[in-house]
Parts: C-alpha cells; sequence; structure tokens
C-alpha cells in the first residue's frame, strides 16, 4: 500500500513541473502561421460510418477493426478478441482507448483494452501498421491502434442542443442481442454525454457436429455455477465457452474555456457478470472496470498543448463454469494503473513542426488464487501467482515533420522508455512439494522449491529502451503516391511474463493468454524485445481516388530477444508446459488492398467493389519453427449496391489451408474454406435498419487463428481433454436498427 502512494506522489509532483518546463519553452517560440502539417500519411482510418455497418452483425469492436487491410483477429471470448497487425498481436500492439494505453489483467488477457469498447461508443478507429510514431505511443513493436469515443461538440452562443441516438439487433446463432443508448445536451460552453450499452448471448453452434460426445455439466460433481447451464447436455455442434454478457457506461462533462481550449472529463465503468472462452481453460465470471479520464487541449498561434490524466481500477474473477467439469477453484486478479502524459506540437517554420512529449504510466498487480477447502490440490494456502507485480514506465520523445515540397514530406523521431519492474514474494497452496490425494495417490508439484528459488532471486529489473521512427510520403503523381517507413521498436516483457513461477501444470495451464492449450511460466530475466521493421505502401489510384485504387503493401521485421517459448518436457500431439524465453524472429509478408467504381444504372443503382489480401510469414529464427497463430494467406471480396436508400453487400471470404504452424505449441493445421455474407442496410430519415446473412451456405470451418478447443471437460488436467481446434459459427441471421433523435 505504501508503494502504492509513493508512485501517486512521485506522479502529482512531476505534473506541474513538466506542465511548466513545456510552457516556458513554447512562450519563447515566435507565432507563426504554417500549412497543414498534421494529416498522417502513415495510417489507416475506420470512421463512424464503416463503424455504423457493422453494429448489428459485430458485438466486438475487433471485428470491425478487421475491415483495414493489415489486421485480422485473434479469436478469445465474445467480445474480447485480439487484433493483429500483420501477425503481431496482443501485448506486441499499442492499443490506445481515448489517449489510455491501459494493460490486461488477467493471467489469460481476457479484459484487453480494447474489451472496454462497444462499437456503439466508438467515434473512429485510428491504425498504424507496422511502426508506431513515436509521438503515438511506445512499449510495443507491431503497429498501434487508437480508439476514440466522440469528441464534444458545443452550441452556438445563447443556444442549447440536445440529440441522441439508440441501436438494437439480434442475432440468430447463439441467440446474441443487444442494445446501445447515447444522450448528449451542450450550451455553448458545456457538455454532458452519456453512452450505454449491453450484449449478451448464450453459446454458438457450429455447422455441423464437431464433438464425438456432449458433455453433461454434473453439481454431484462438486462443480459450482455462477451462471450457465447446469444439469444439461451440450450439443455436438454446439460451441461451449462462447457465451457472454457486458454492460458499458460512459459518463463525460466537457467545458470550453475559451475558443481554443477544452477541458475533458470521462468517468467509465464496465460490469461483465460472465464472458466465457472456448480457448481458455478457465471462464470470466465478474469483470468491473472503473477508469477515470481528464483530458486538456488548448490550440495557440505557436502550435497546442495536450494534457492528459488517467486512472484506472480493475476487478477480475475467473472459475469454471458450464461444461467445465471439476471441483470450483477461484481466480482473482486485482490492478490499479495511473497515467500521465504531456505533449506540444510547435510549428516551426511554414513547413516544418516539432512534436515533444513526456509520458509517465504506473501499473499495480495481484494475482492470487483462494484456497478450495474440499479440494486437496487447492488448499491450504491462497496461491500467490503475481503478489503486488510493478511495471512502471517513463517516456520522453521527440518528433521532427517536414514538408520538403511538393513532392517530399519526411518524419522522424526518437523515444526513450525507462521500465521499472518488480514483484513480491510468493507461495503455493501447499507448504511442500507434494500433495495427497483423497485416494492415495501423492502428486509433485515443487510449489515449495520454486517459491523458495523465487523469493531468493532479484527480482527488480530495469529497461532502458530507445525507439527511433523514419517515416516519408512521396507524391510521384496525381495516380501514385508511396510511404516508407523504418523503425527500431522495444516492448519490455509484462509482468506475466517475467514473474509467473510455477512449473506445476494445474498452475501454468491457467498462465496462458495464447489460447494454444499449453501451460506457461516466466523468466525475470528476460530482457526486451527489439524489432527492427521496413515497411512501405504503394498506392495508384484514379486522379480522384474514387474510380479505382491499389495500395500493395509489403513489410519486413526482425526480431531480436522475441520472447517465444522452450519446453520443459516436450511430447509431441499433447499439451505441455512451456517458459517463455527470448529467442529470435523473423516477419514479414503484404498486404493488398483495391477499390473500384463499376458503373451506375438508374435502375439498379450504383455498384462498386472493394477487395484486400493479406499474407504473413512469421519464424523462429533459432529453432526454425514456425511462430503461433500466425493467420494464413486470406482475401475478402465485396461488392455493394447502393439504391435509393438501399445500401447493400455481396461479401466473400477465403481463406487458405494452415500448415505452418508451431511444432513446439503442437499448434493443429486447419482447411481452407470459404464464406459468404450478404448484407442489407435501409435508412429512413433518422431510421437505420440492418439485416443479413451470415455464412449463408451453412459452411463448416476451423478458426484457423482461434487457438485450441478447451471450452468443456476435465479443463483443469493438461491433457484432460481432446485436441481440437475452435469451430467458426455456423449460419447466423441478424438484424437491427438505429434511431437518431
Amino acid at each position: 500500500m505504501q508503494n502504492k502512494k509513493m508512485k501517486k506522489k512521485i506522479l502529482a509532483s512531476l505534473i506541474p513541473a513538466l506542465i511548466a518546463a513545456q510552457a516556458a519553452y513554447a512562450e519563447e517560440l515566435a507565432p507563426v502561421l504554417v500549412t497543414d502539417t498534421a494529416e498522417q500519411q502513415d495510417s489507416n482510418q475506420i470512421n463512424k460510418q464503416q463503424i455504423d455497418e457493422h453494429s448489428a452483425s459485430a458485438t466486438d469492436l475487433v471485428d470491425i477493426i478487421a475491415d483495414s487491410p493489415s489486421v485480422s483477429v485473434n479469436q478469445a471470448g465474445g467480445v474480447s478478441g485480439f487484433p493483429v497487425i500483420r501477425g503481431i498481436a496482443d501485448n506486441r500492439l499499442n492499443v490506445q482507448v481515448d489517449g489510455m494505453q491501459l494493460v490486461a489483467s488477467c493471467p489469460n488477457h481476457m479484459n484487453t483494452p480494447l474489451s472496454y469498447v462497444s462499437p456503439a461508443q466508438a467515434e473512429t478507429v485510428e491504425i498504424y501498421p507496422g511502426i508506431t510514431p513515436v509521438s503515438v505511443g511506445g512499449d510495443s513493436i507491431g503497429g498501434a491502434i487508437l480508439v476514440k469515443t466522440s469528441d464534444p461538440v458545443f452550441a452556438p452562443k445563447g443556444e442549447q442542443i440536445t440529440q441522441g441516438e439508440f441501436g438494437a439487433y439480434y442475432r440468430s446463432n447463439g441467440v446474441a442481442n443487444g442494445q446501445s443508448f447515447s444522450i448528449m445536451t451542450a450550451s455553448d460552453k458545456l457538455n454532458l454525454s452519456y453512452d450505454g450499452s449491453i450484449a449478451q448471448s448464450k453459446n454458438y453452434s457450429a455447422a455441423e457436429d464437431f464433438k464425438t460426445t456432449g458433455t453433461t455439466t454434473n453439481a454431484a460433481a462438486g462443480t459450482e455455477f455462477t451462471s450457465g447451464t447446469e444439469g444439461t447436455t451440450s450439443g455436438l455442434d454446439e460451441v461451449a465457452g462462447t457465451a457472454y454478457k457486458v454492460i458499458n457506461h460512459n459518463f463525460s462533462a466537457a467545458y470550453k474555456m475559451d475558443e481554443d481550449s477544452v477541458l475533458k472529463a470521462t468517468v467509465s465503468k464496465q460490469v461483465a457478470p460472465y464472458e466465457q472462452y472456448p480457448n481458455q481453460r478457465m471462464d470470466m465470471t465478474d469483470n468491473q472496470s472503473t477508469k477515470i479520464n481528464l483530458q486538456y487541449d488548448r490550440s495557440m498561434s505557436w502550435g497546442a498543448v495536450h494534457l492528459q490524466v488517467y486512472h484506472e481500477e480493475v476487478d477480475h474473477e475467473m472459475a469454471f463454469m458450464d461444461y467445465k467439469i471439476q471441483t470450483q477453484m477461484p481466480m482473482d486478479t486485482e490492478s490499479e494503473t495511473d497515467g500521465f502524459k504531456l505533449s506540444s506540437d510547435i510549428f516551426l517554420t511554414d513547413s516544418s513542426s516539432l512534436a515533444l512529449g513526456a509520458e509517465i504510466q504506473q501499473f499495480t498487480l495481484d494475482d492470487y488464487w483462494d484456497p478450495n477447502p474440499a479440494s486437496a490440490g487447492m488448499s491450504p494456502n491462497t496461491f500467490w501467482n503475481i503478489n503486488n507485480g510493478t511495471r512502471d514506465r517513463y517516456a520522453l520523445f521527440a518528433e521532427y515533420e517536414q514538408q520538403l515540397n511538393s513532392a517530399w514530406k519526411t518524419r522522424i523521431g526518437a523515444r526513450f522508455e525507462q521500465v521499472q519492474m518488480d514483484a513480491d514474494q510468493v507461495q503455493g497452496y501447499h507448504d511442500s512439494d507434494t500433495f495427497v490425494k483423497p485416494n492415495g495417490q501423492t502428486v509433485v508439484t515443487n510449489e515449495l522449491t520454486q517459491a523458495d528459488a523465487f523469493n531468493a532471486a532479484d527480482r527488480s529489473q530495469t529497461d532502458n529502451n530507445l525507439n527511433l521512427t523514419a517515416l516519408a510520403s512521396y507524391k510521384h503523381s496525381d495516380r501514385l503516391d508511396i510511404d516508407f517507413g523504418l523503425a527500431r521498436q522495444v516492448r519490455s516483457p509484462t509482468l506475466y511474463e517475467r514473474y509467473t513461477w510455477s512449473t506445476w501444470s494445474m498452475a501454468a495451464v491457467m498462465n496462458n493468454f495464447n489460447g494454444d492449450g499449453n501451460g506457461y511460466y516466466g523468466d525475470i530475466n528476460l530482457t526486451p524485445e527489439t524489432a527492427y521493421t521496413l515497411s512501405s505502401n504503394f498506392d495508384w489510384h484514379s486522379a480522384d481516388n474514387k474510380q479505382w485504387g491499389l495500395q500493395v503493401m509489403p513489410y519486413f521485421s526482425y526480431v531480436e530477444d522475441y520472447i517465444d517459448a522452450v519446453a520443459v518436457n516436450y511430447a509431441a500431439d499433447v499439451y505441455n508446459v512451456l517458459q517463455y524465453k527470448n529467442q529470435t524472429a523473423r516477419i514479414y509478408g503484404v498486404d493488398i488492398a483495391g477499390h473500384m467504381h463499376l458503373g451506375n444504372d438508374q435502375a439498379t443503382g450504383d455498384w462498386s467493389a472493394k477487395a484486400k489480401l493479406n499474407y504473413a510469414r512469421g519464424i523462429n529464427t533459432e529453432t526454425n519453427d514456425n511462430l503461433y497463430n500466425i493467420m494464413p494467406l486470406n482475401a475478402t471480396i465485396t461488392i455493394m449496391q447502393k439504391l435509393n436508400r438501399w445500401n447493400n453487400a455481396l461479401e466473400v471470404v477465403m481463406v487458405d489451408s494452415k500448415d505452418d504452424v508451431s511444432m513446439l505449441r503442437n499448434e493443429l493445421t486447419t482447411a481452407a474454406y470459404s464464406l459468404v455474407n450478404l448484407k442489407f442496410s435501409y435508412t429512413l430519415k433518422a431510421v437505420r435498419f440492418d439485416f443479413g446473412i451470415e455464412n449463408v451456405f451453412d459452411r463448416a470451418y476451423n478458426l484457423p487463428t482461434g487457438g485450441a478447443y478447451t471450452g468443456e471437460g476435465k479443463t483443469m488436467a493438461i491433457n484432460g481433454i481432446d485436441m481440437l481446434t475452435v469451430p467458426g459459427a455456423g449460419r447466423s441471421l441478424y438484424m437491427g436498427v438505429n434511431l437518431k433523435f
């Protein structure tokens, strides 16, 4: 507790000093007029209209972000998928929500940053594929995803405006449904708004049976159910562990101090009574998060100042829900995050600018598993997975941008980050290396020996990380633009990668954010990952960029000290216990995106098409093994029609077979498949109706990056379940309505 109070005092003392330093420097600059150098040609955007088009068919914001040509999804819970940029996912990406670069507080990463934002709440998404400019953020090696909720709007002087929105949807597969509501009222000085949403679903069904037997829940065997289907049997086509319920609230107040400055305060609350996971051995039985976000923006003749302070508290609980058959195992995680960001955009000349900034983030986490007196394996002690783990980041950056001439624009930057990590002593369930089951069997856990070794080790670690980026844009003609990027990007290990300590299979399988069925434990002496990335974007298009366009985006990354894993005692075709280890990796591929206007006919409307294709390859260069969960070659083609009030689309998704799999993780292959989706939308003044069919032909397929199916059975035993991949959803009909007022 003293540690937490001390950190907050340090943070509070630094804020006024940094503000004063920025203000003093800014006052020395002469006011100048500039051209628009803020345009960010090295990112791509998903706007509100694109988000709204998916409002009835997608609950997880990540599924919508996957519209980007560089993004795919590693499936997890119903609202907690992992975004993937060019084969790199999860902790390796810089993911921010309204400027907050938050941290998952769970050994399975069930509460990822994007899981806290419903599609109804998101206004825009900005994606930096591969390279993150230093002014955007650090502590990542694979790019950035910046999600913004709505900016405040103000009424003309002397007036008051009030507006709102209501949405609802239903999907047949899993009986998924949800509602959202937002309302805003504003004067010329004050804006008050509320956004709320609720989403829930039962387990979805695959297109065909994928199991030989279903699992019957049995309360008499000692299973406790927070929510689920006690006493029932799962269907042979039922994908157990895909049910969820989540409620989001977002309150904000913005005050317009003058024409050039706005102060905004936001309080967000999420309550998730449950979210089940088909590729994890546990389920989330409660997740409560509270966030406070204060932002101040001021524009001046010389540039702009941005100040942000935020705080998050998370209480996270896991246990076994329906279809996971065993004695209950409660697990709890509590975390606090405090963040501070200060930056200035300074106009130097009419064609150049400089961004300067400082950031602080202080993160504290406790991960403990209460004893279950009814189980000899989970008593008499509390199991401390991570005790008072701390991960504090301190960063400074500078970024220079210049429009060299009408054709060339450059952007170079440097960012230094110091990451300080530590953790207190731990203990296992037992004060020995063994325990005896009621049947007399002795189980070896090595808890005492490993806890003593961990406690005796020097757990304090400090990383000094240097990020360098160089970006350039070249306008060859009105039909060809070329972007280049070269970067050195560094990410420090997470608390779970460094401080989880037990090789006992039952404990290790609870530490897994890969969804691969294996167990994991950490290495205190891990070093940060350093990625050297080269990327480019060749953008051919019509003069107006509306008739046609083609983007070809090749990339290559070499990662030193890539945090992969090694096996304790490897065996093929089973799940193993693995330890995180630094190795090296090579990731390369190409993204291709195109669009074309097909024609306009008075009878049938306006026709257009778009397509994207992704190829990624990841190799561990030390073992020559394939990196885990790399999406195979895939393409999506969409034909769109606009006719009067109708907006319709035919979408074809094609995915190649997945044969390049990780041998270390015994990753399963998947077969090639194609899916057809139909989407219809009708707009009448302020009302929009959406309906459609996903997987029209009810095609059976397995998710290439869905991980191992651990959604039911004796999941606590590392090899007490069959090795299966997670099936995709069968045919689903959906409908939705959205009303603006």
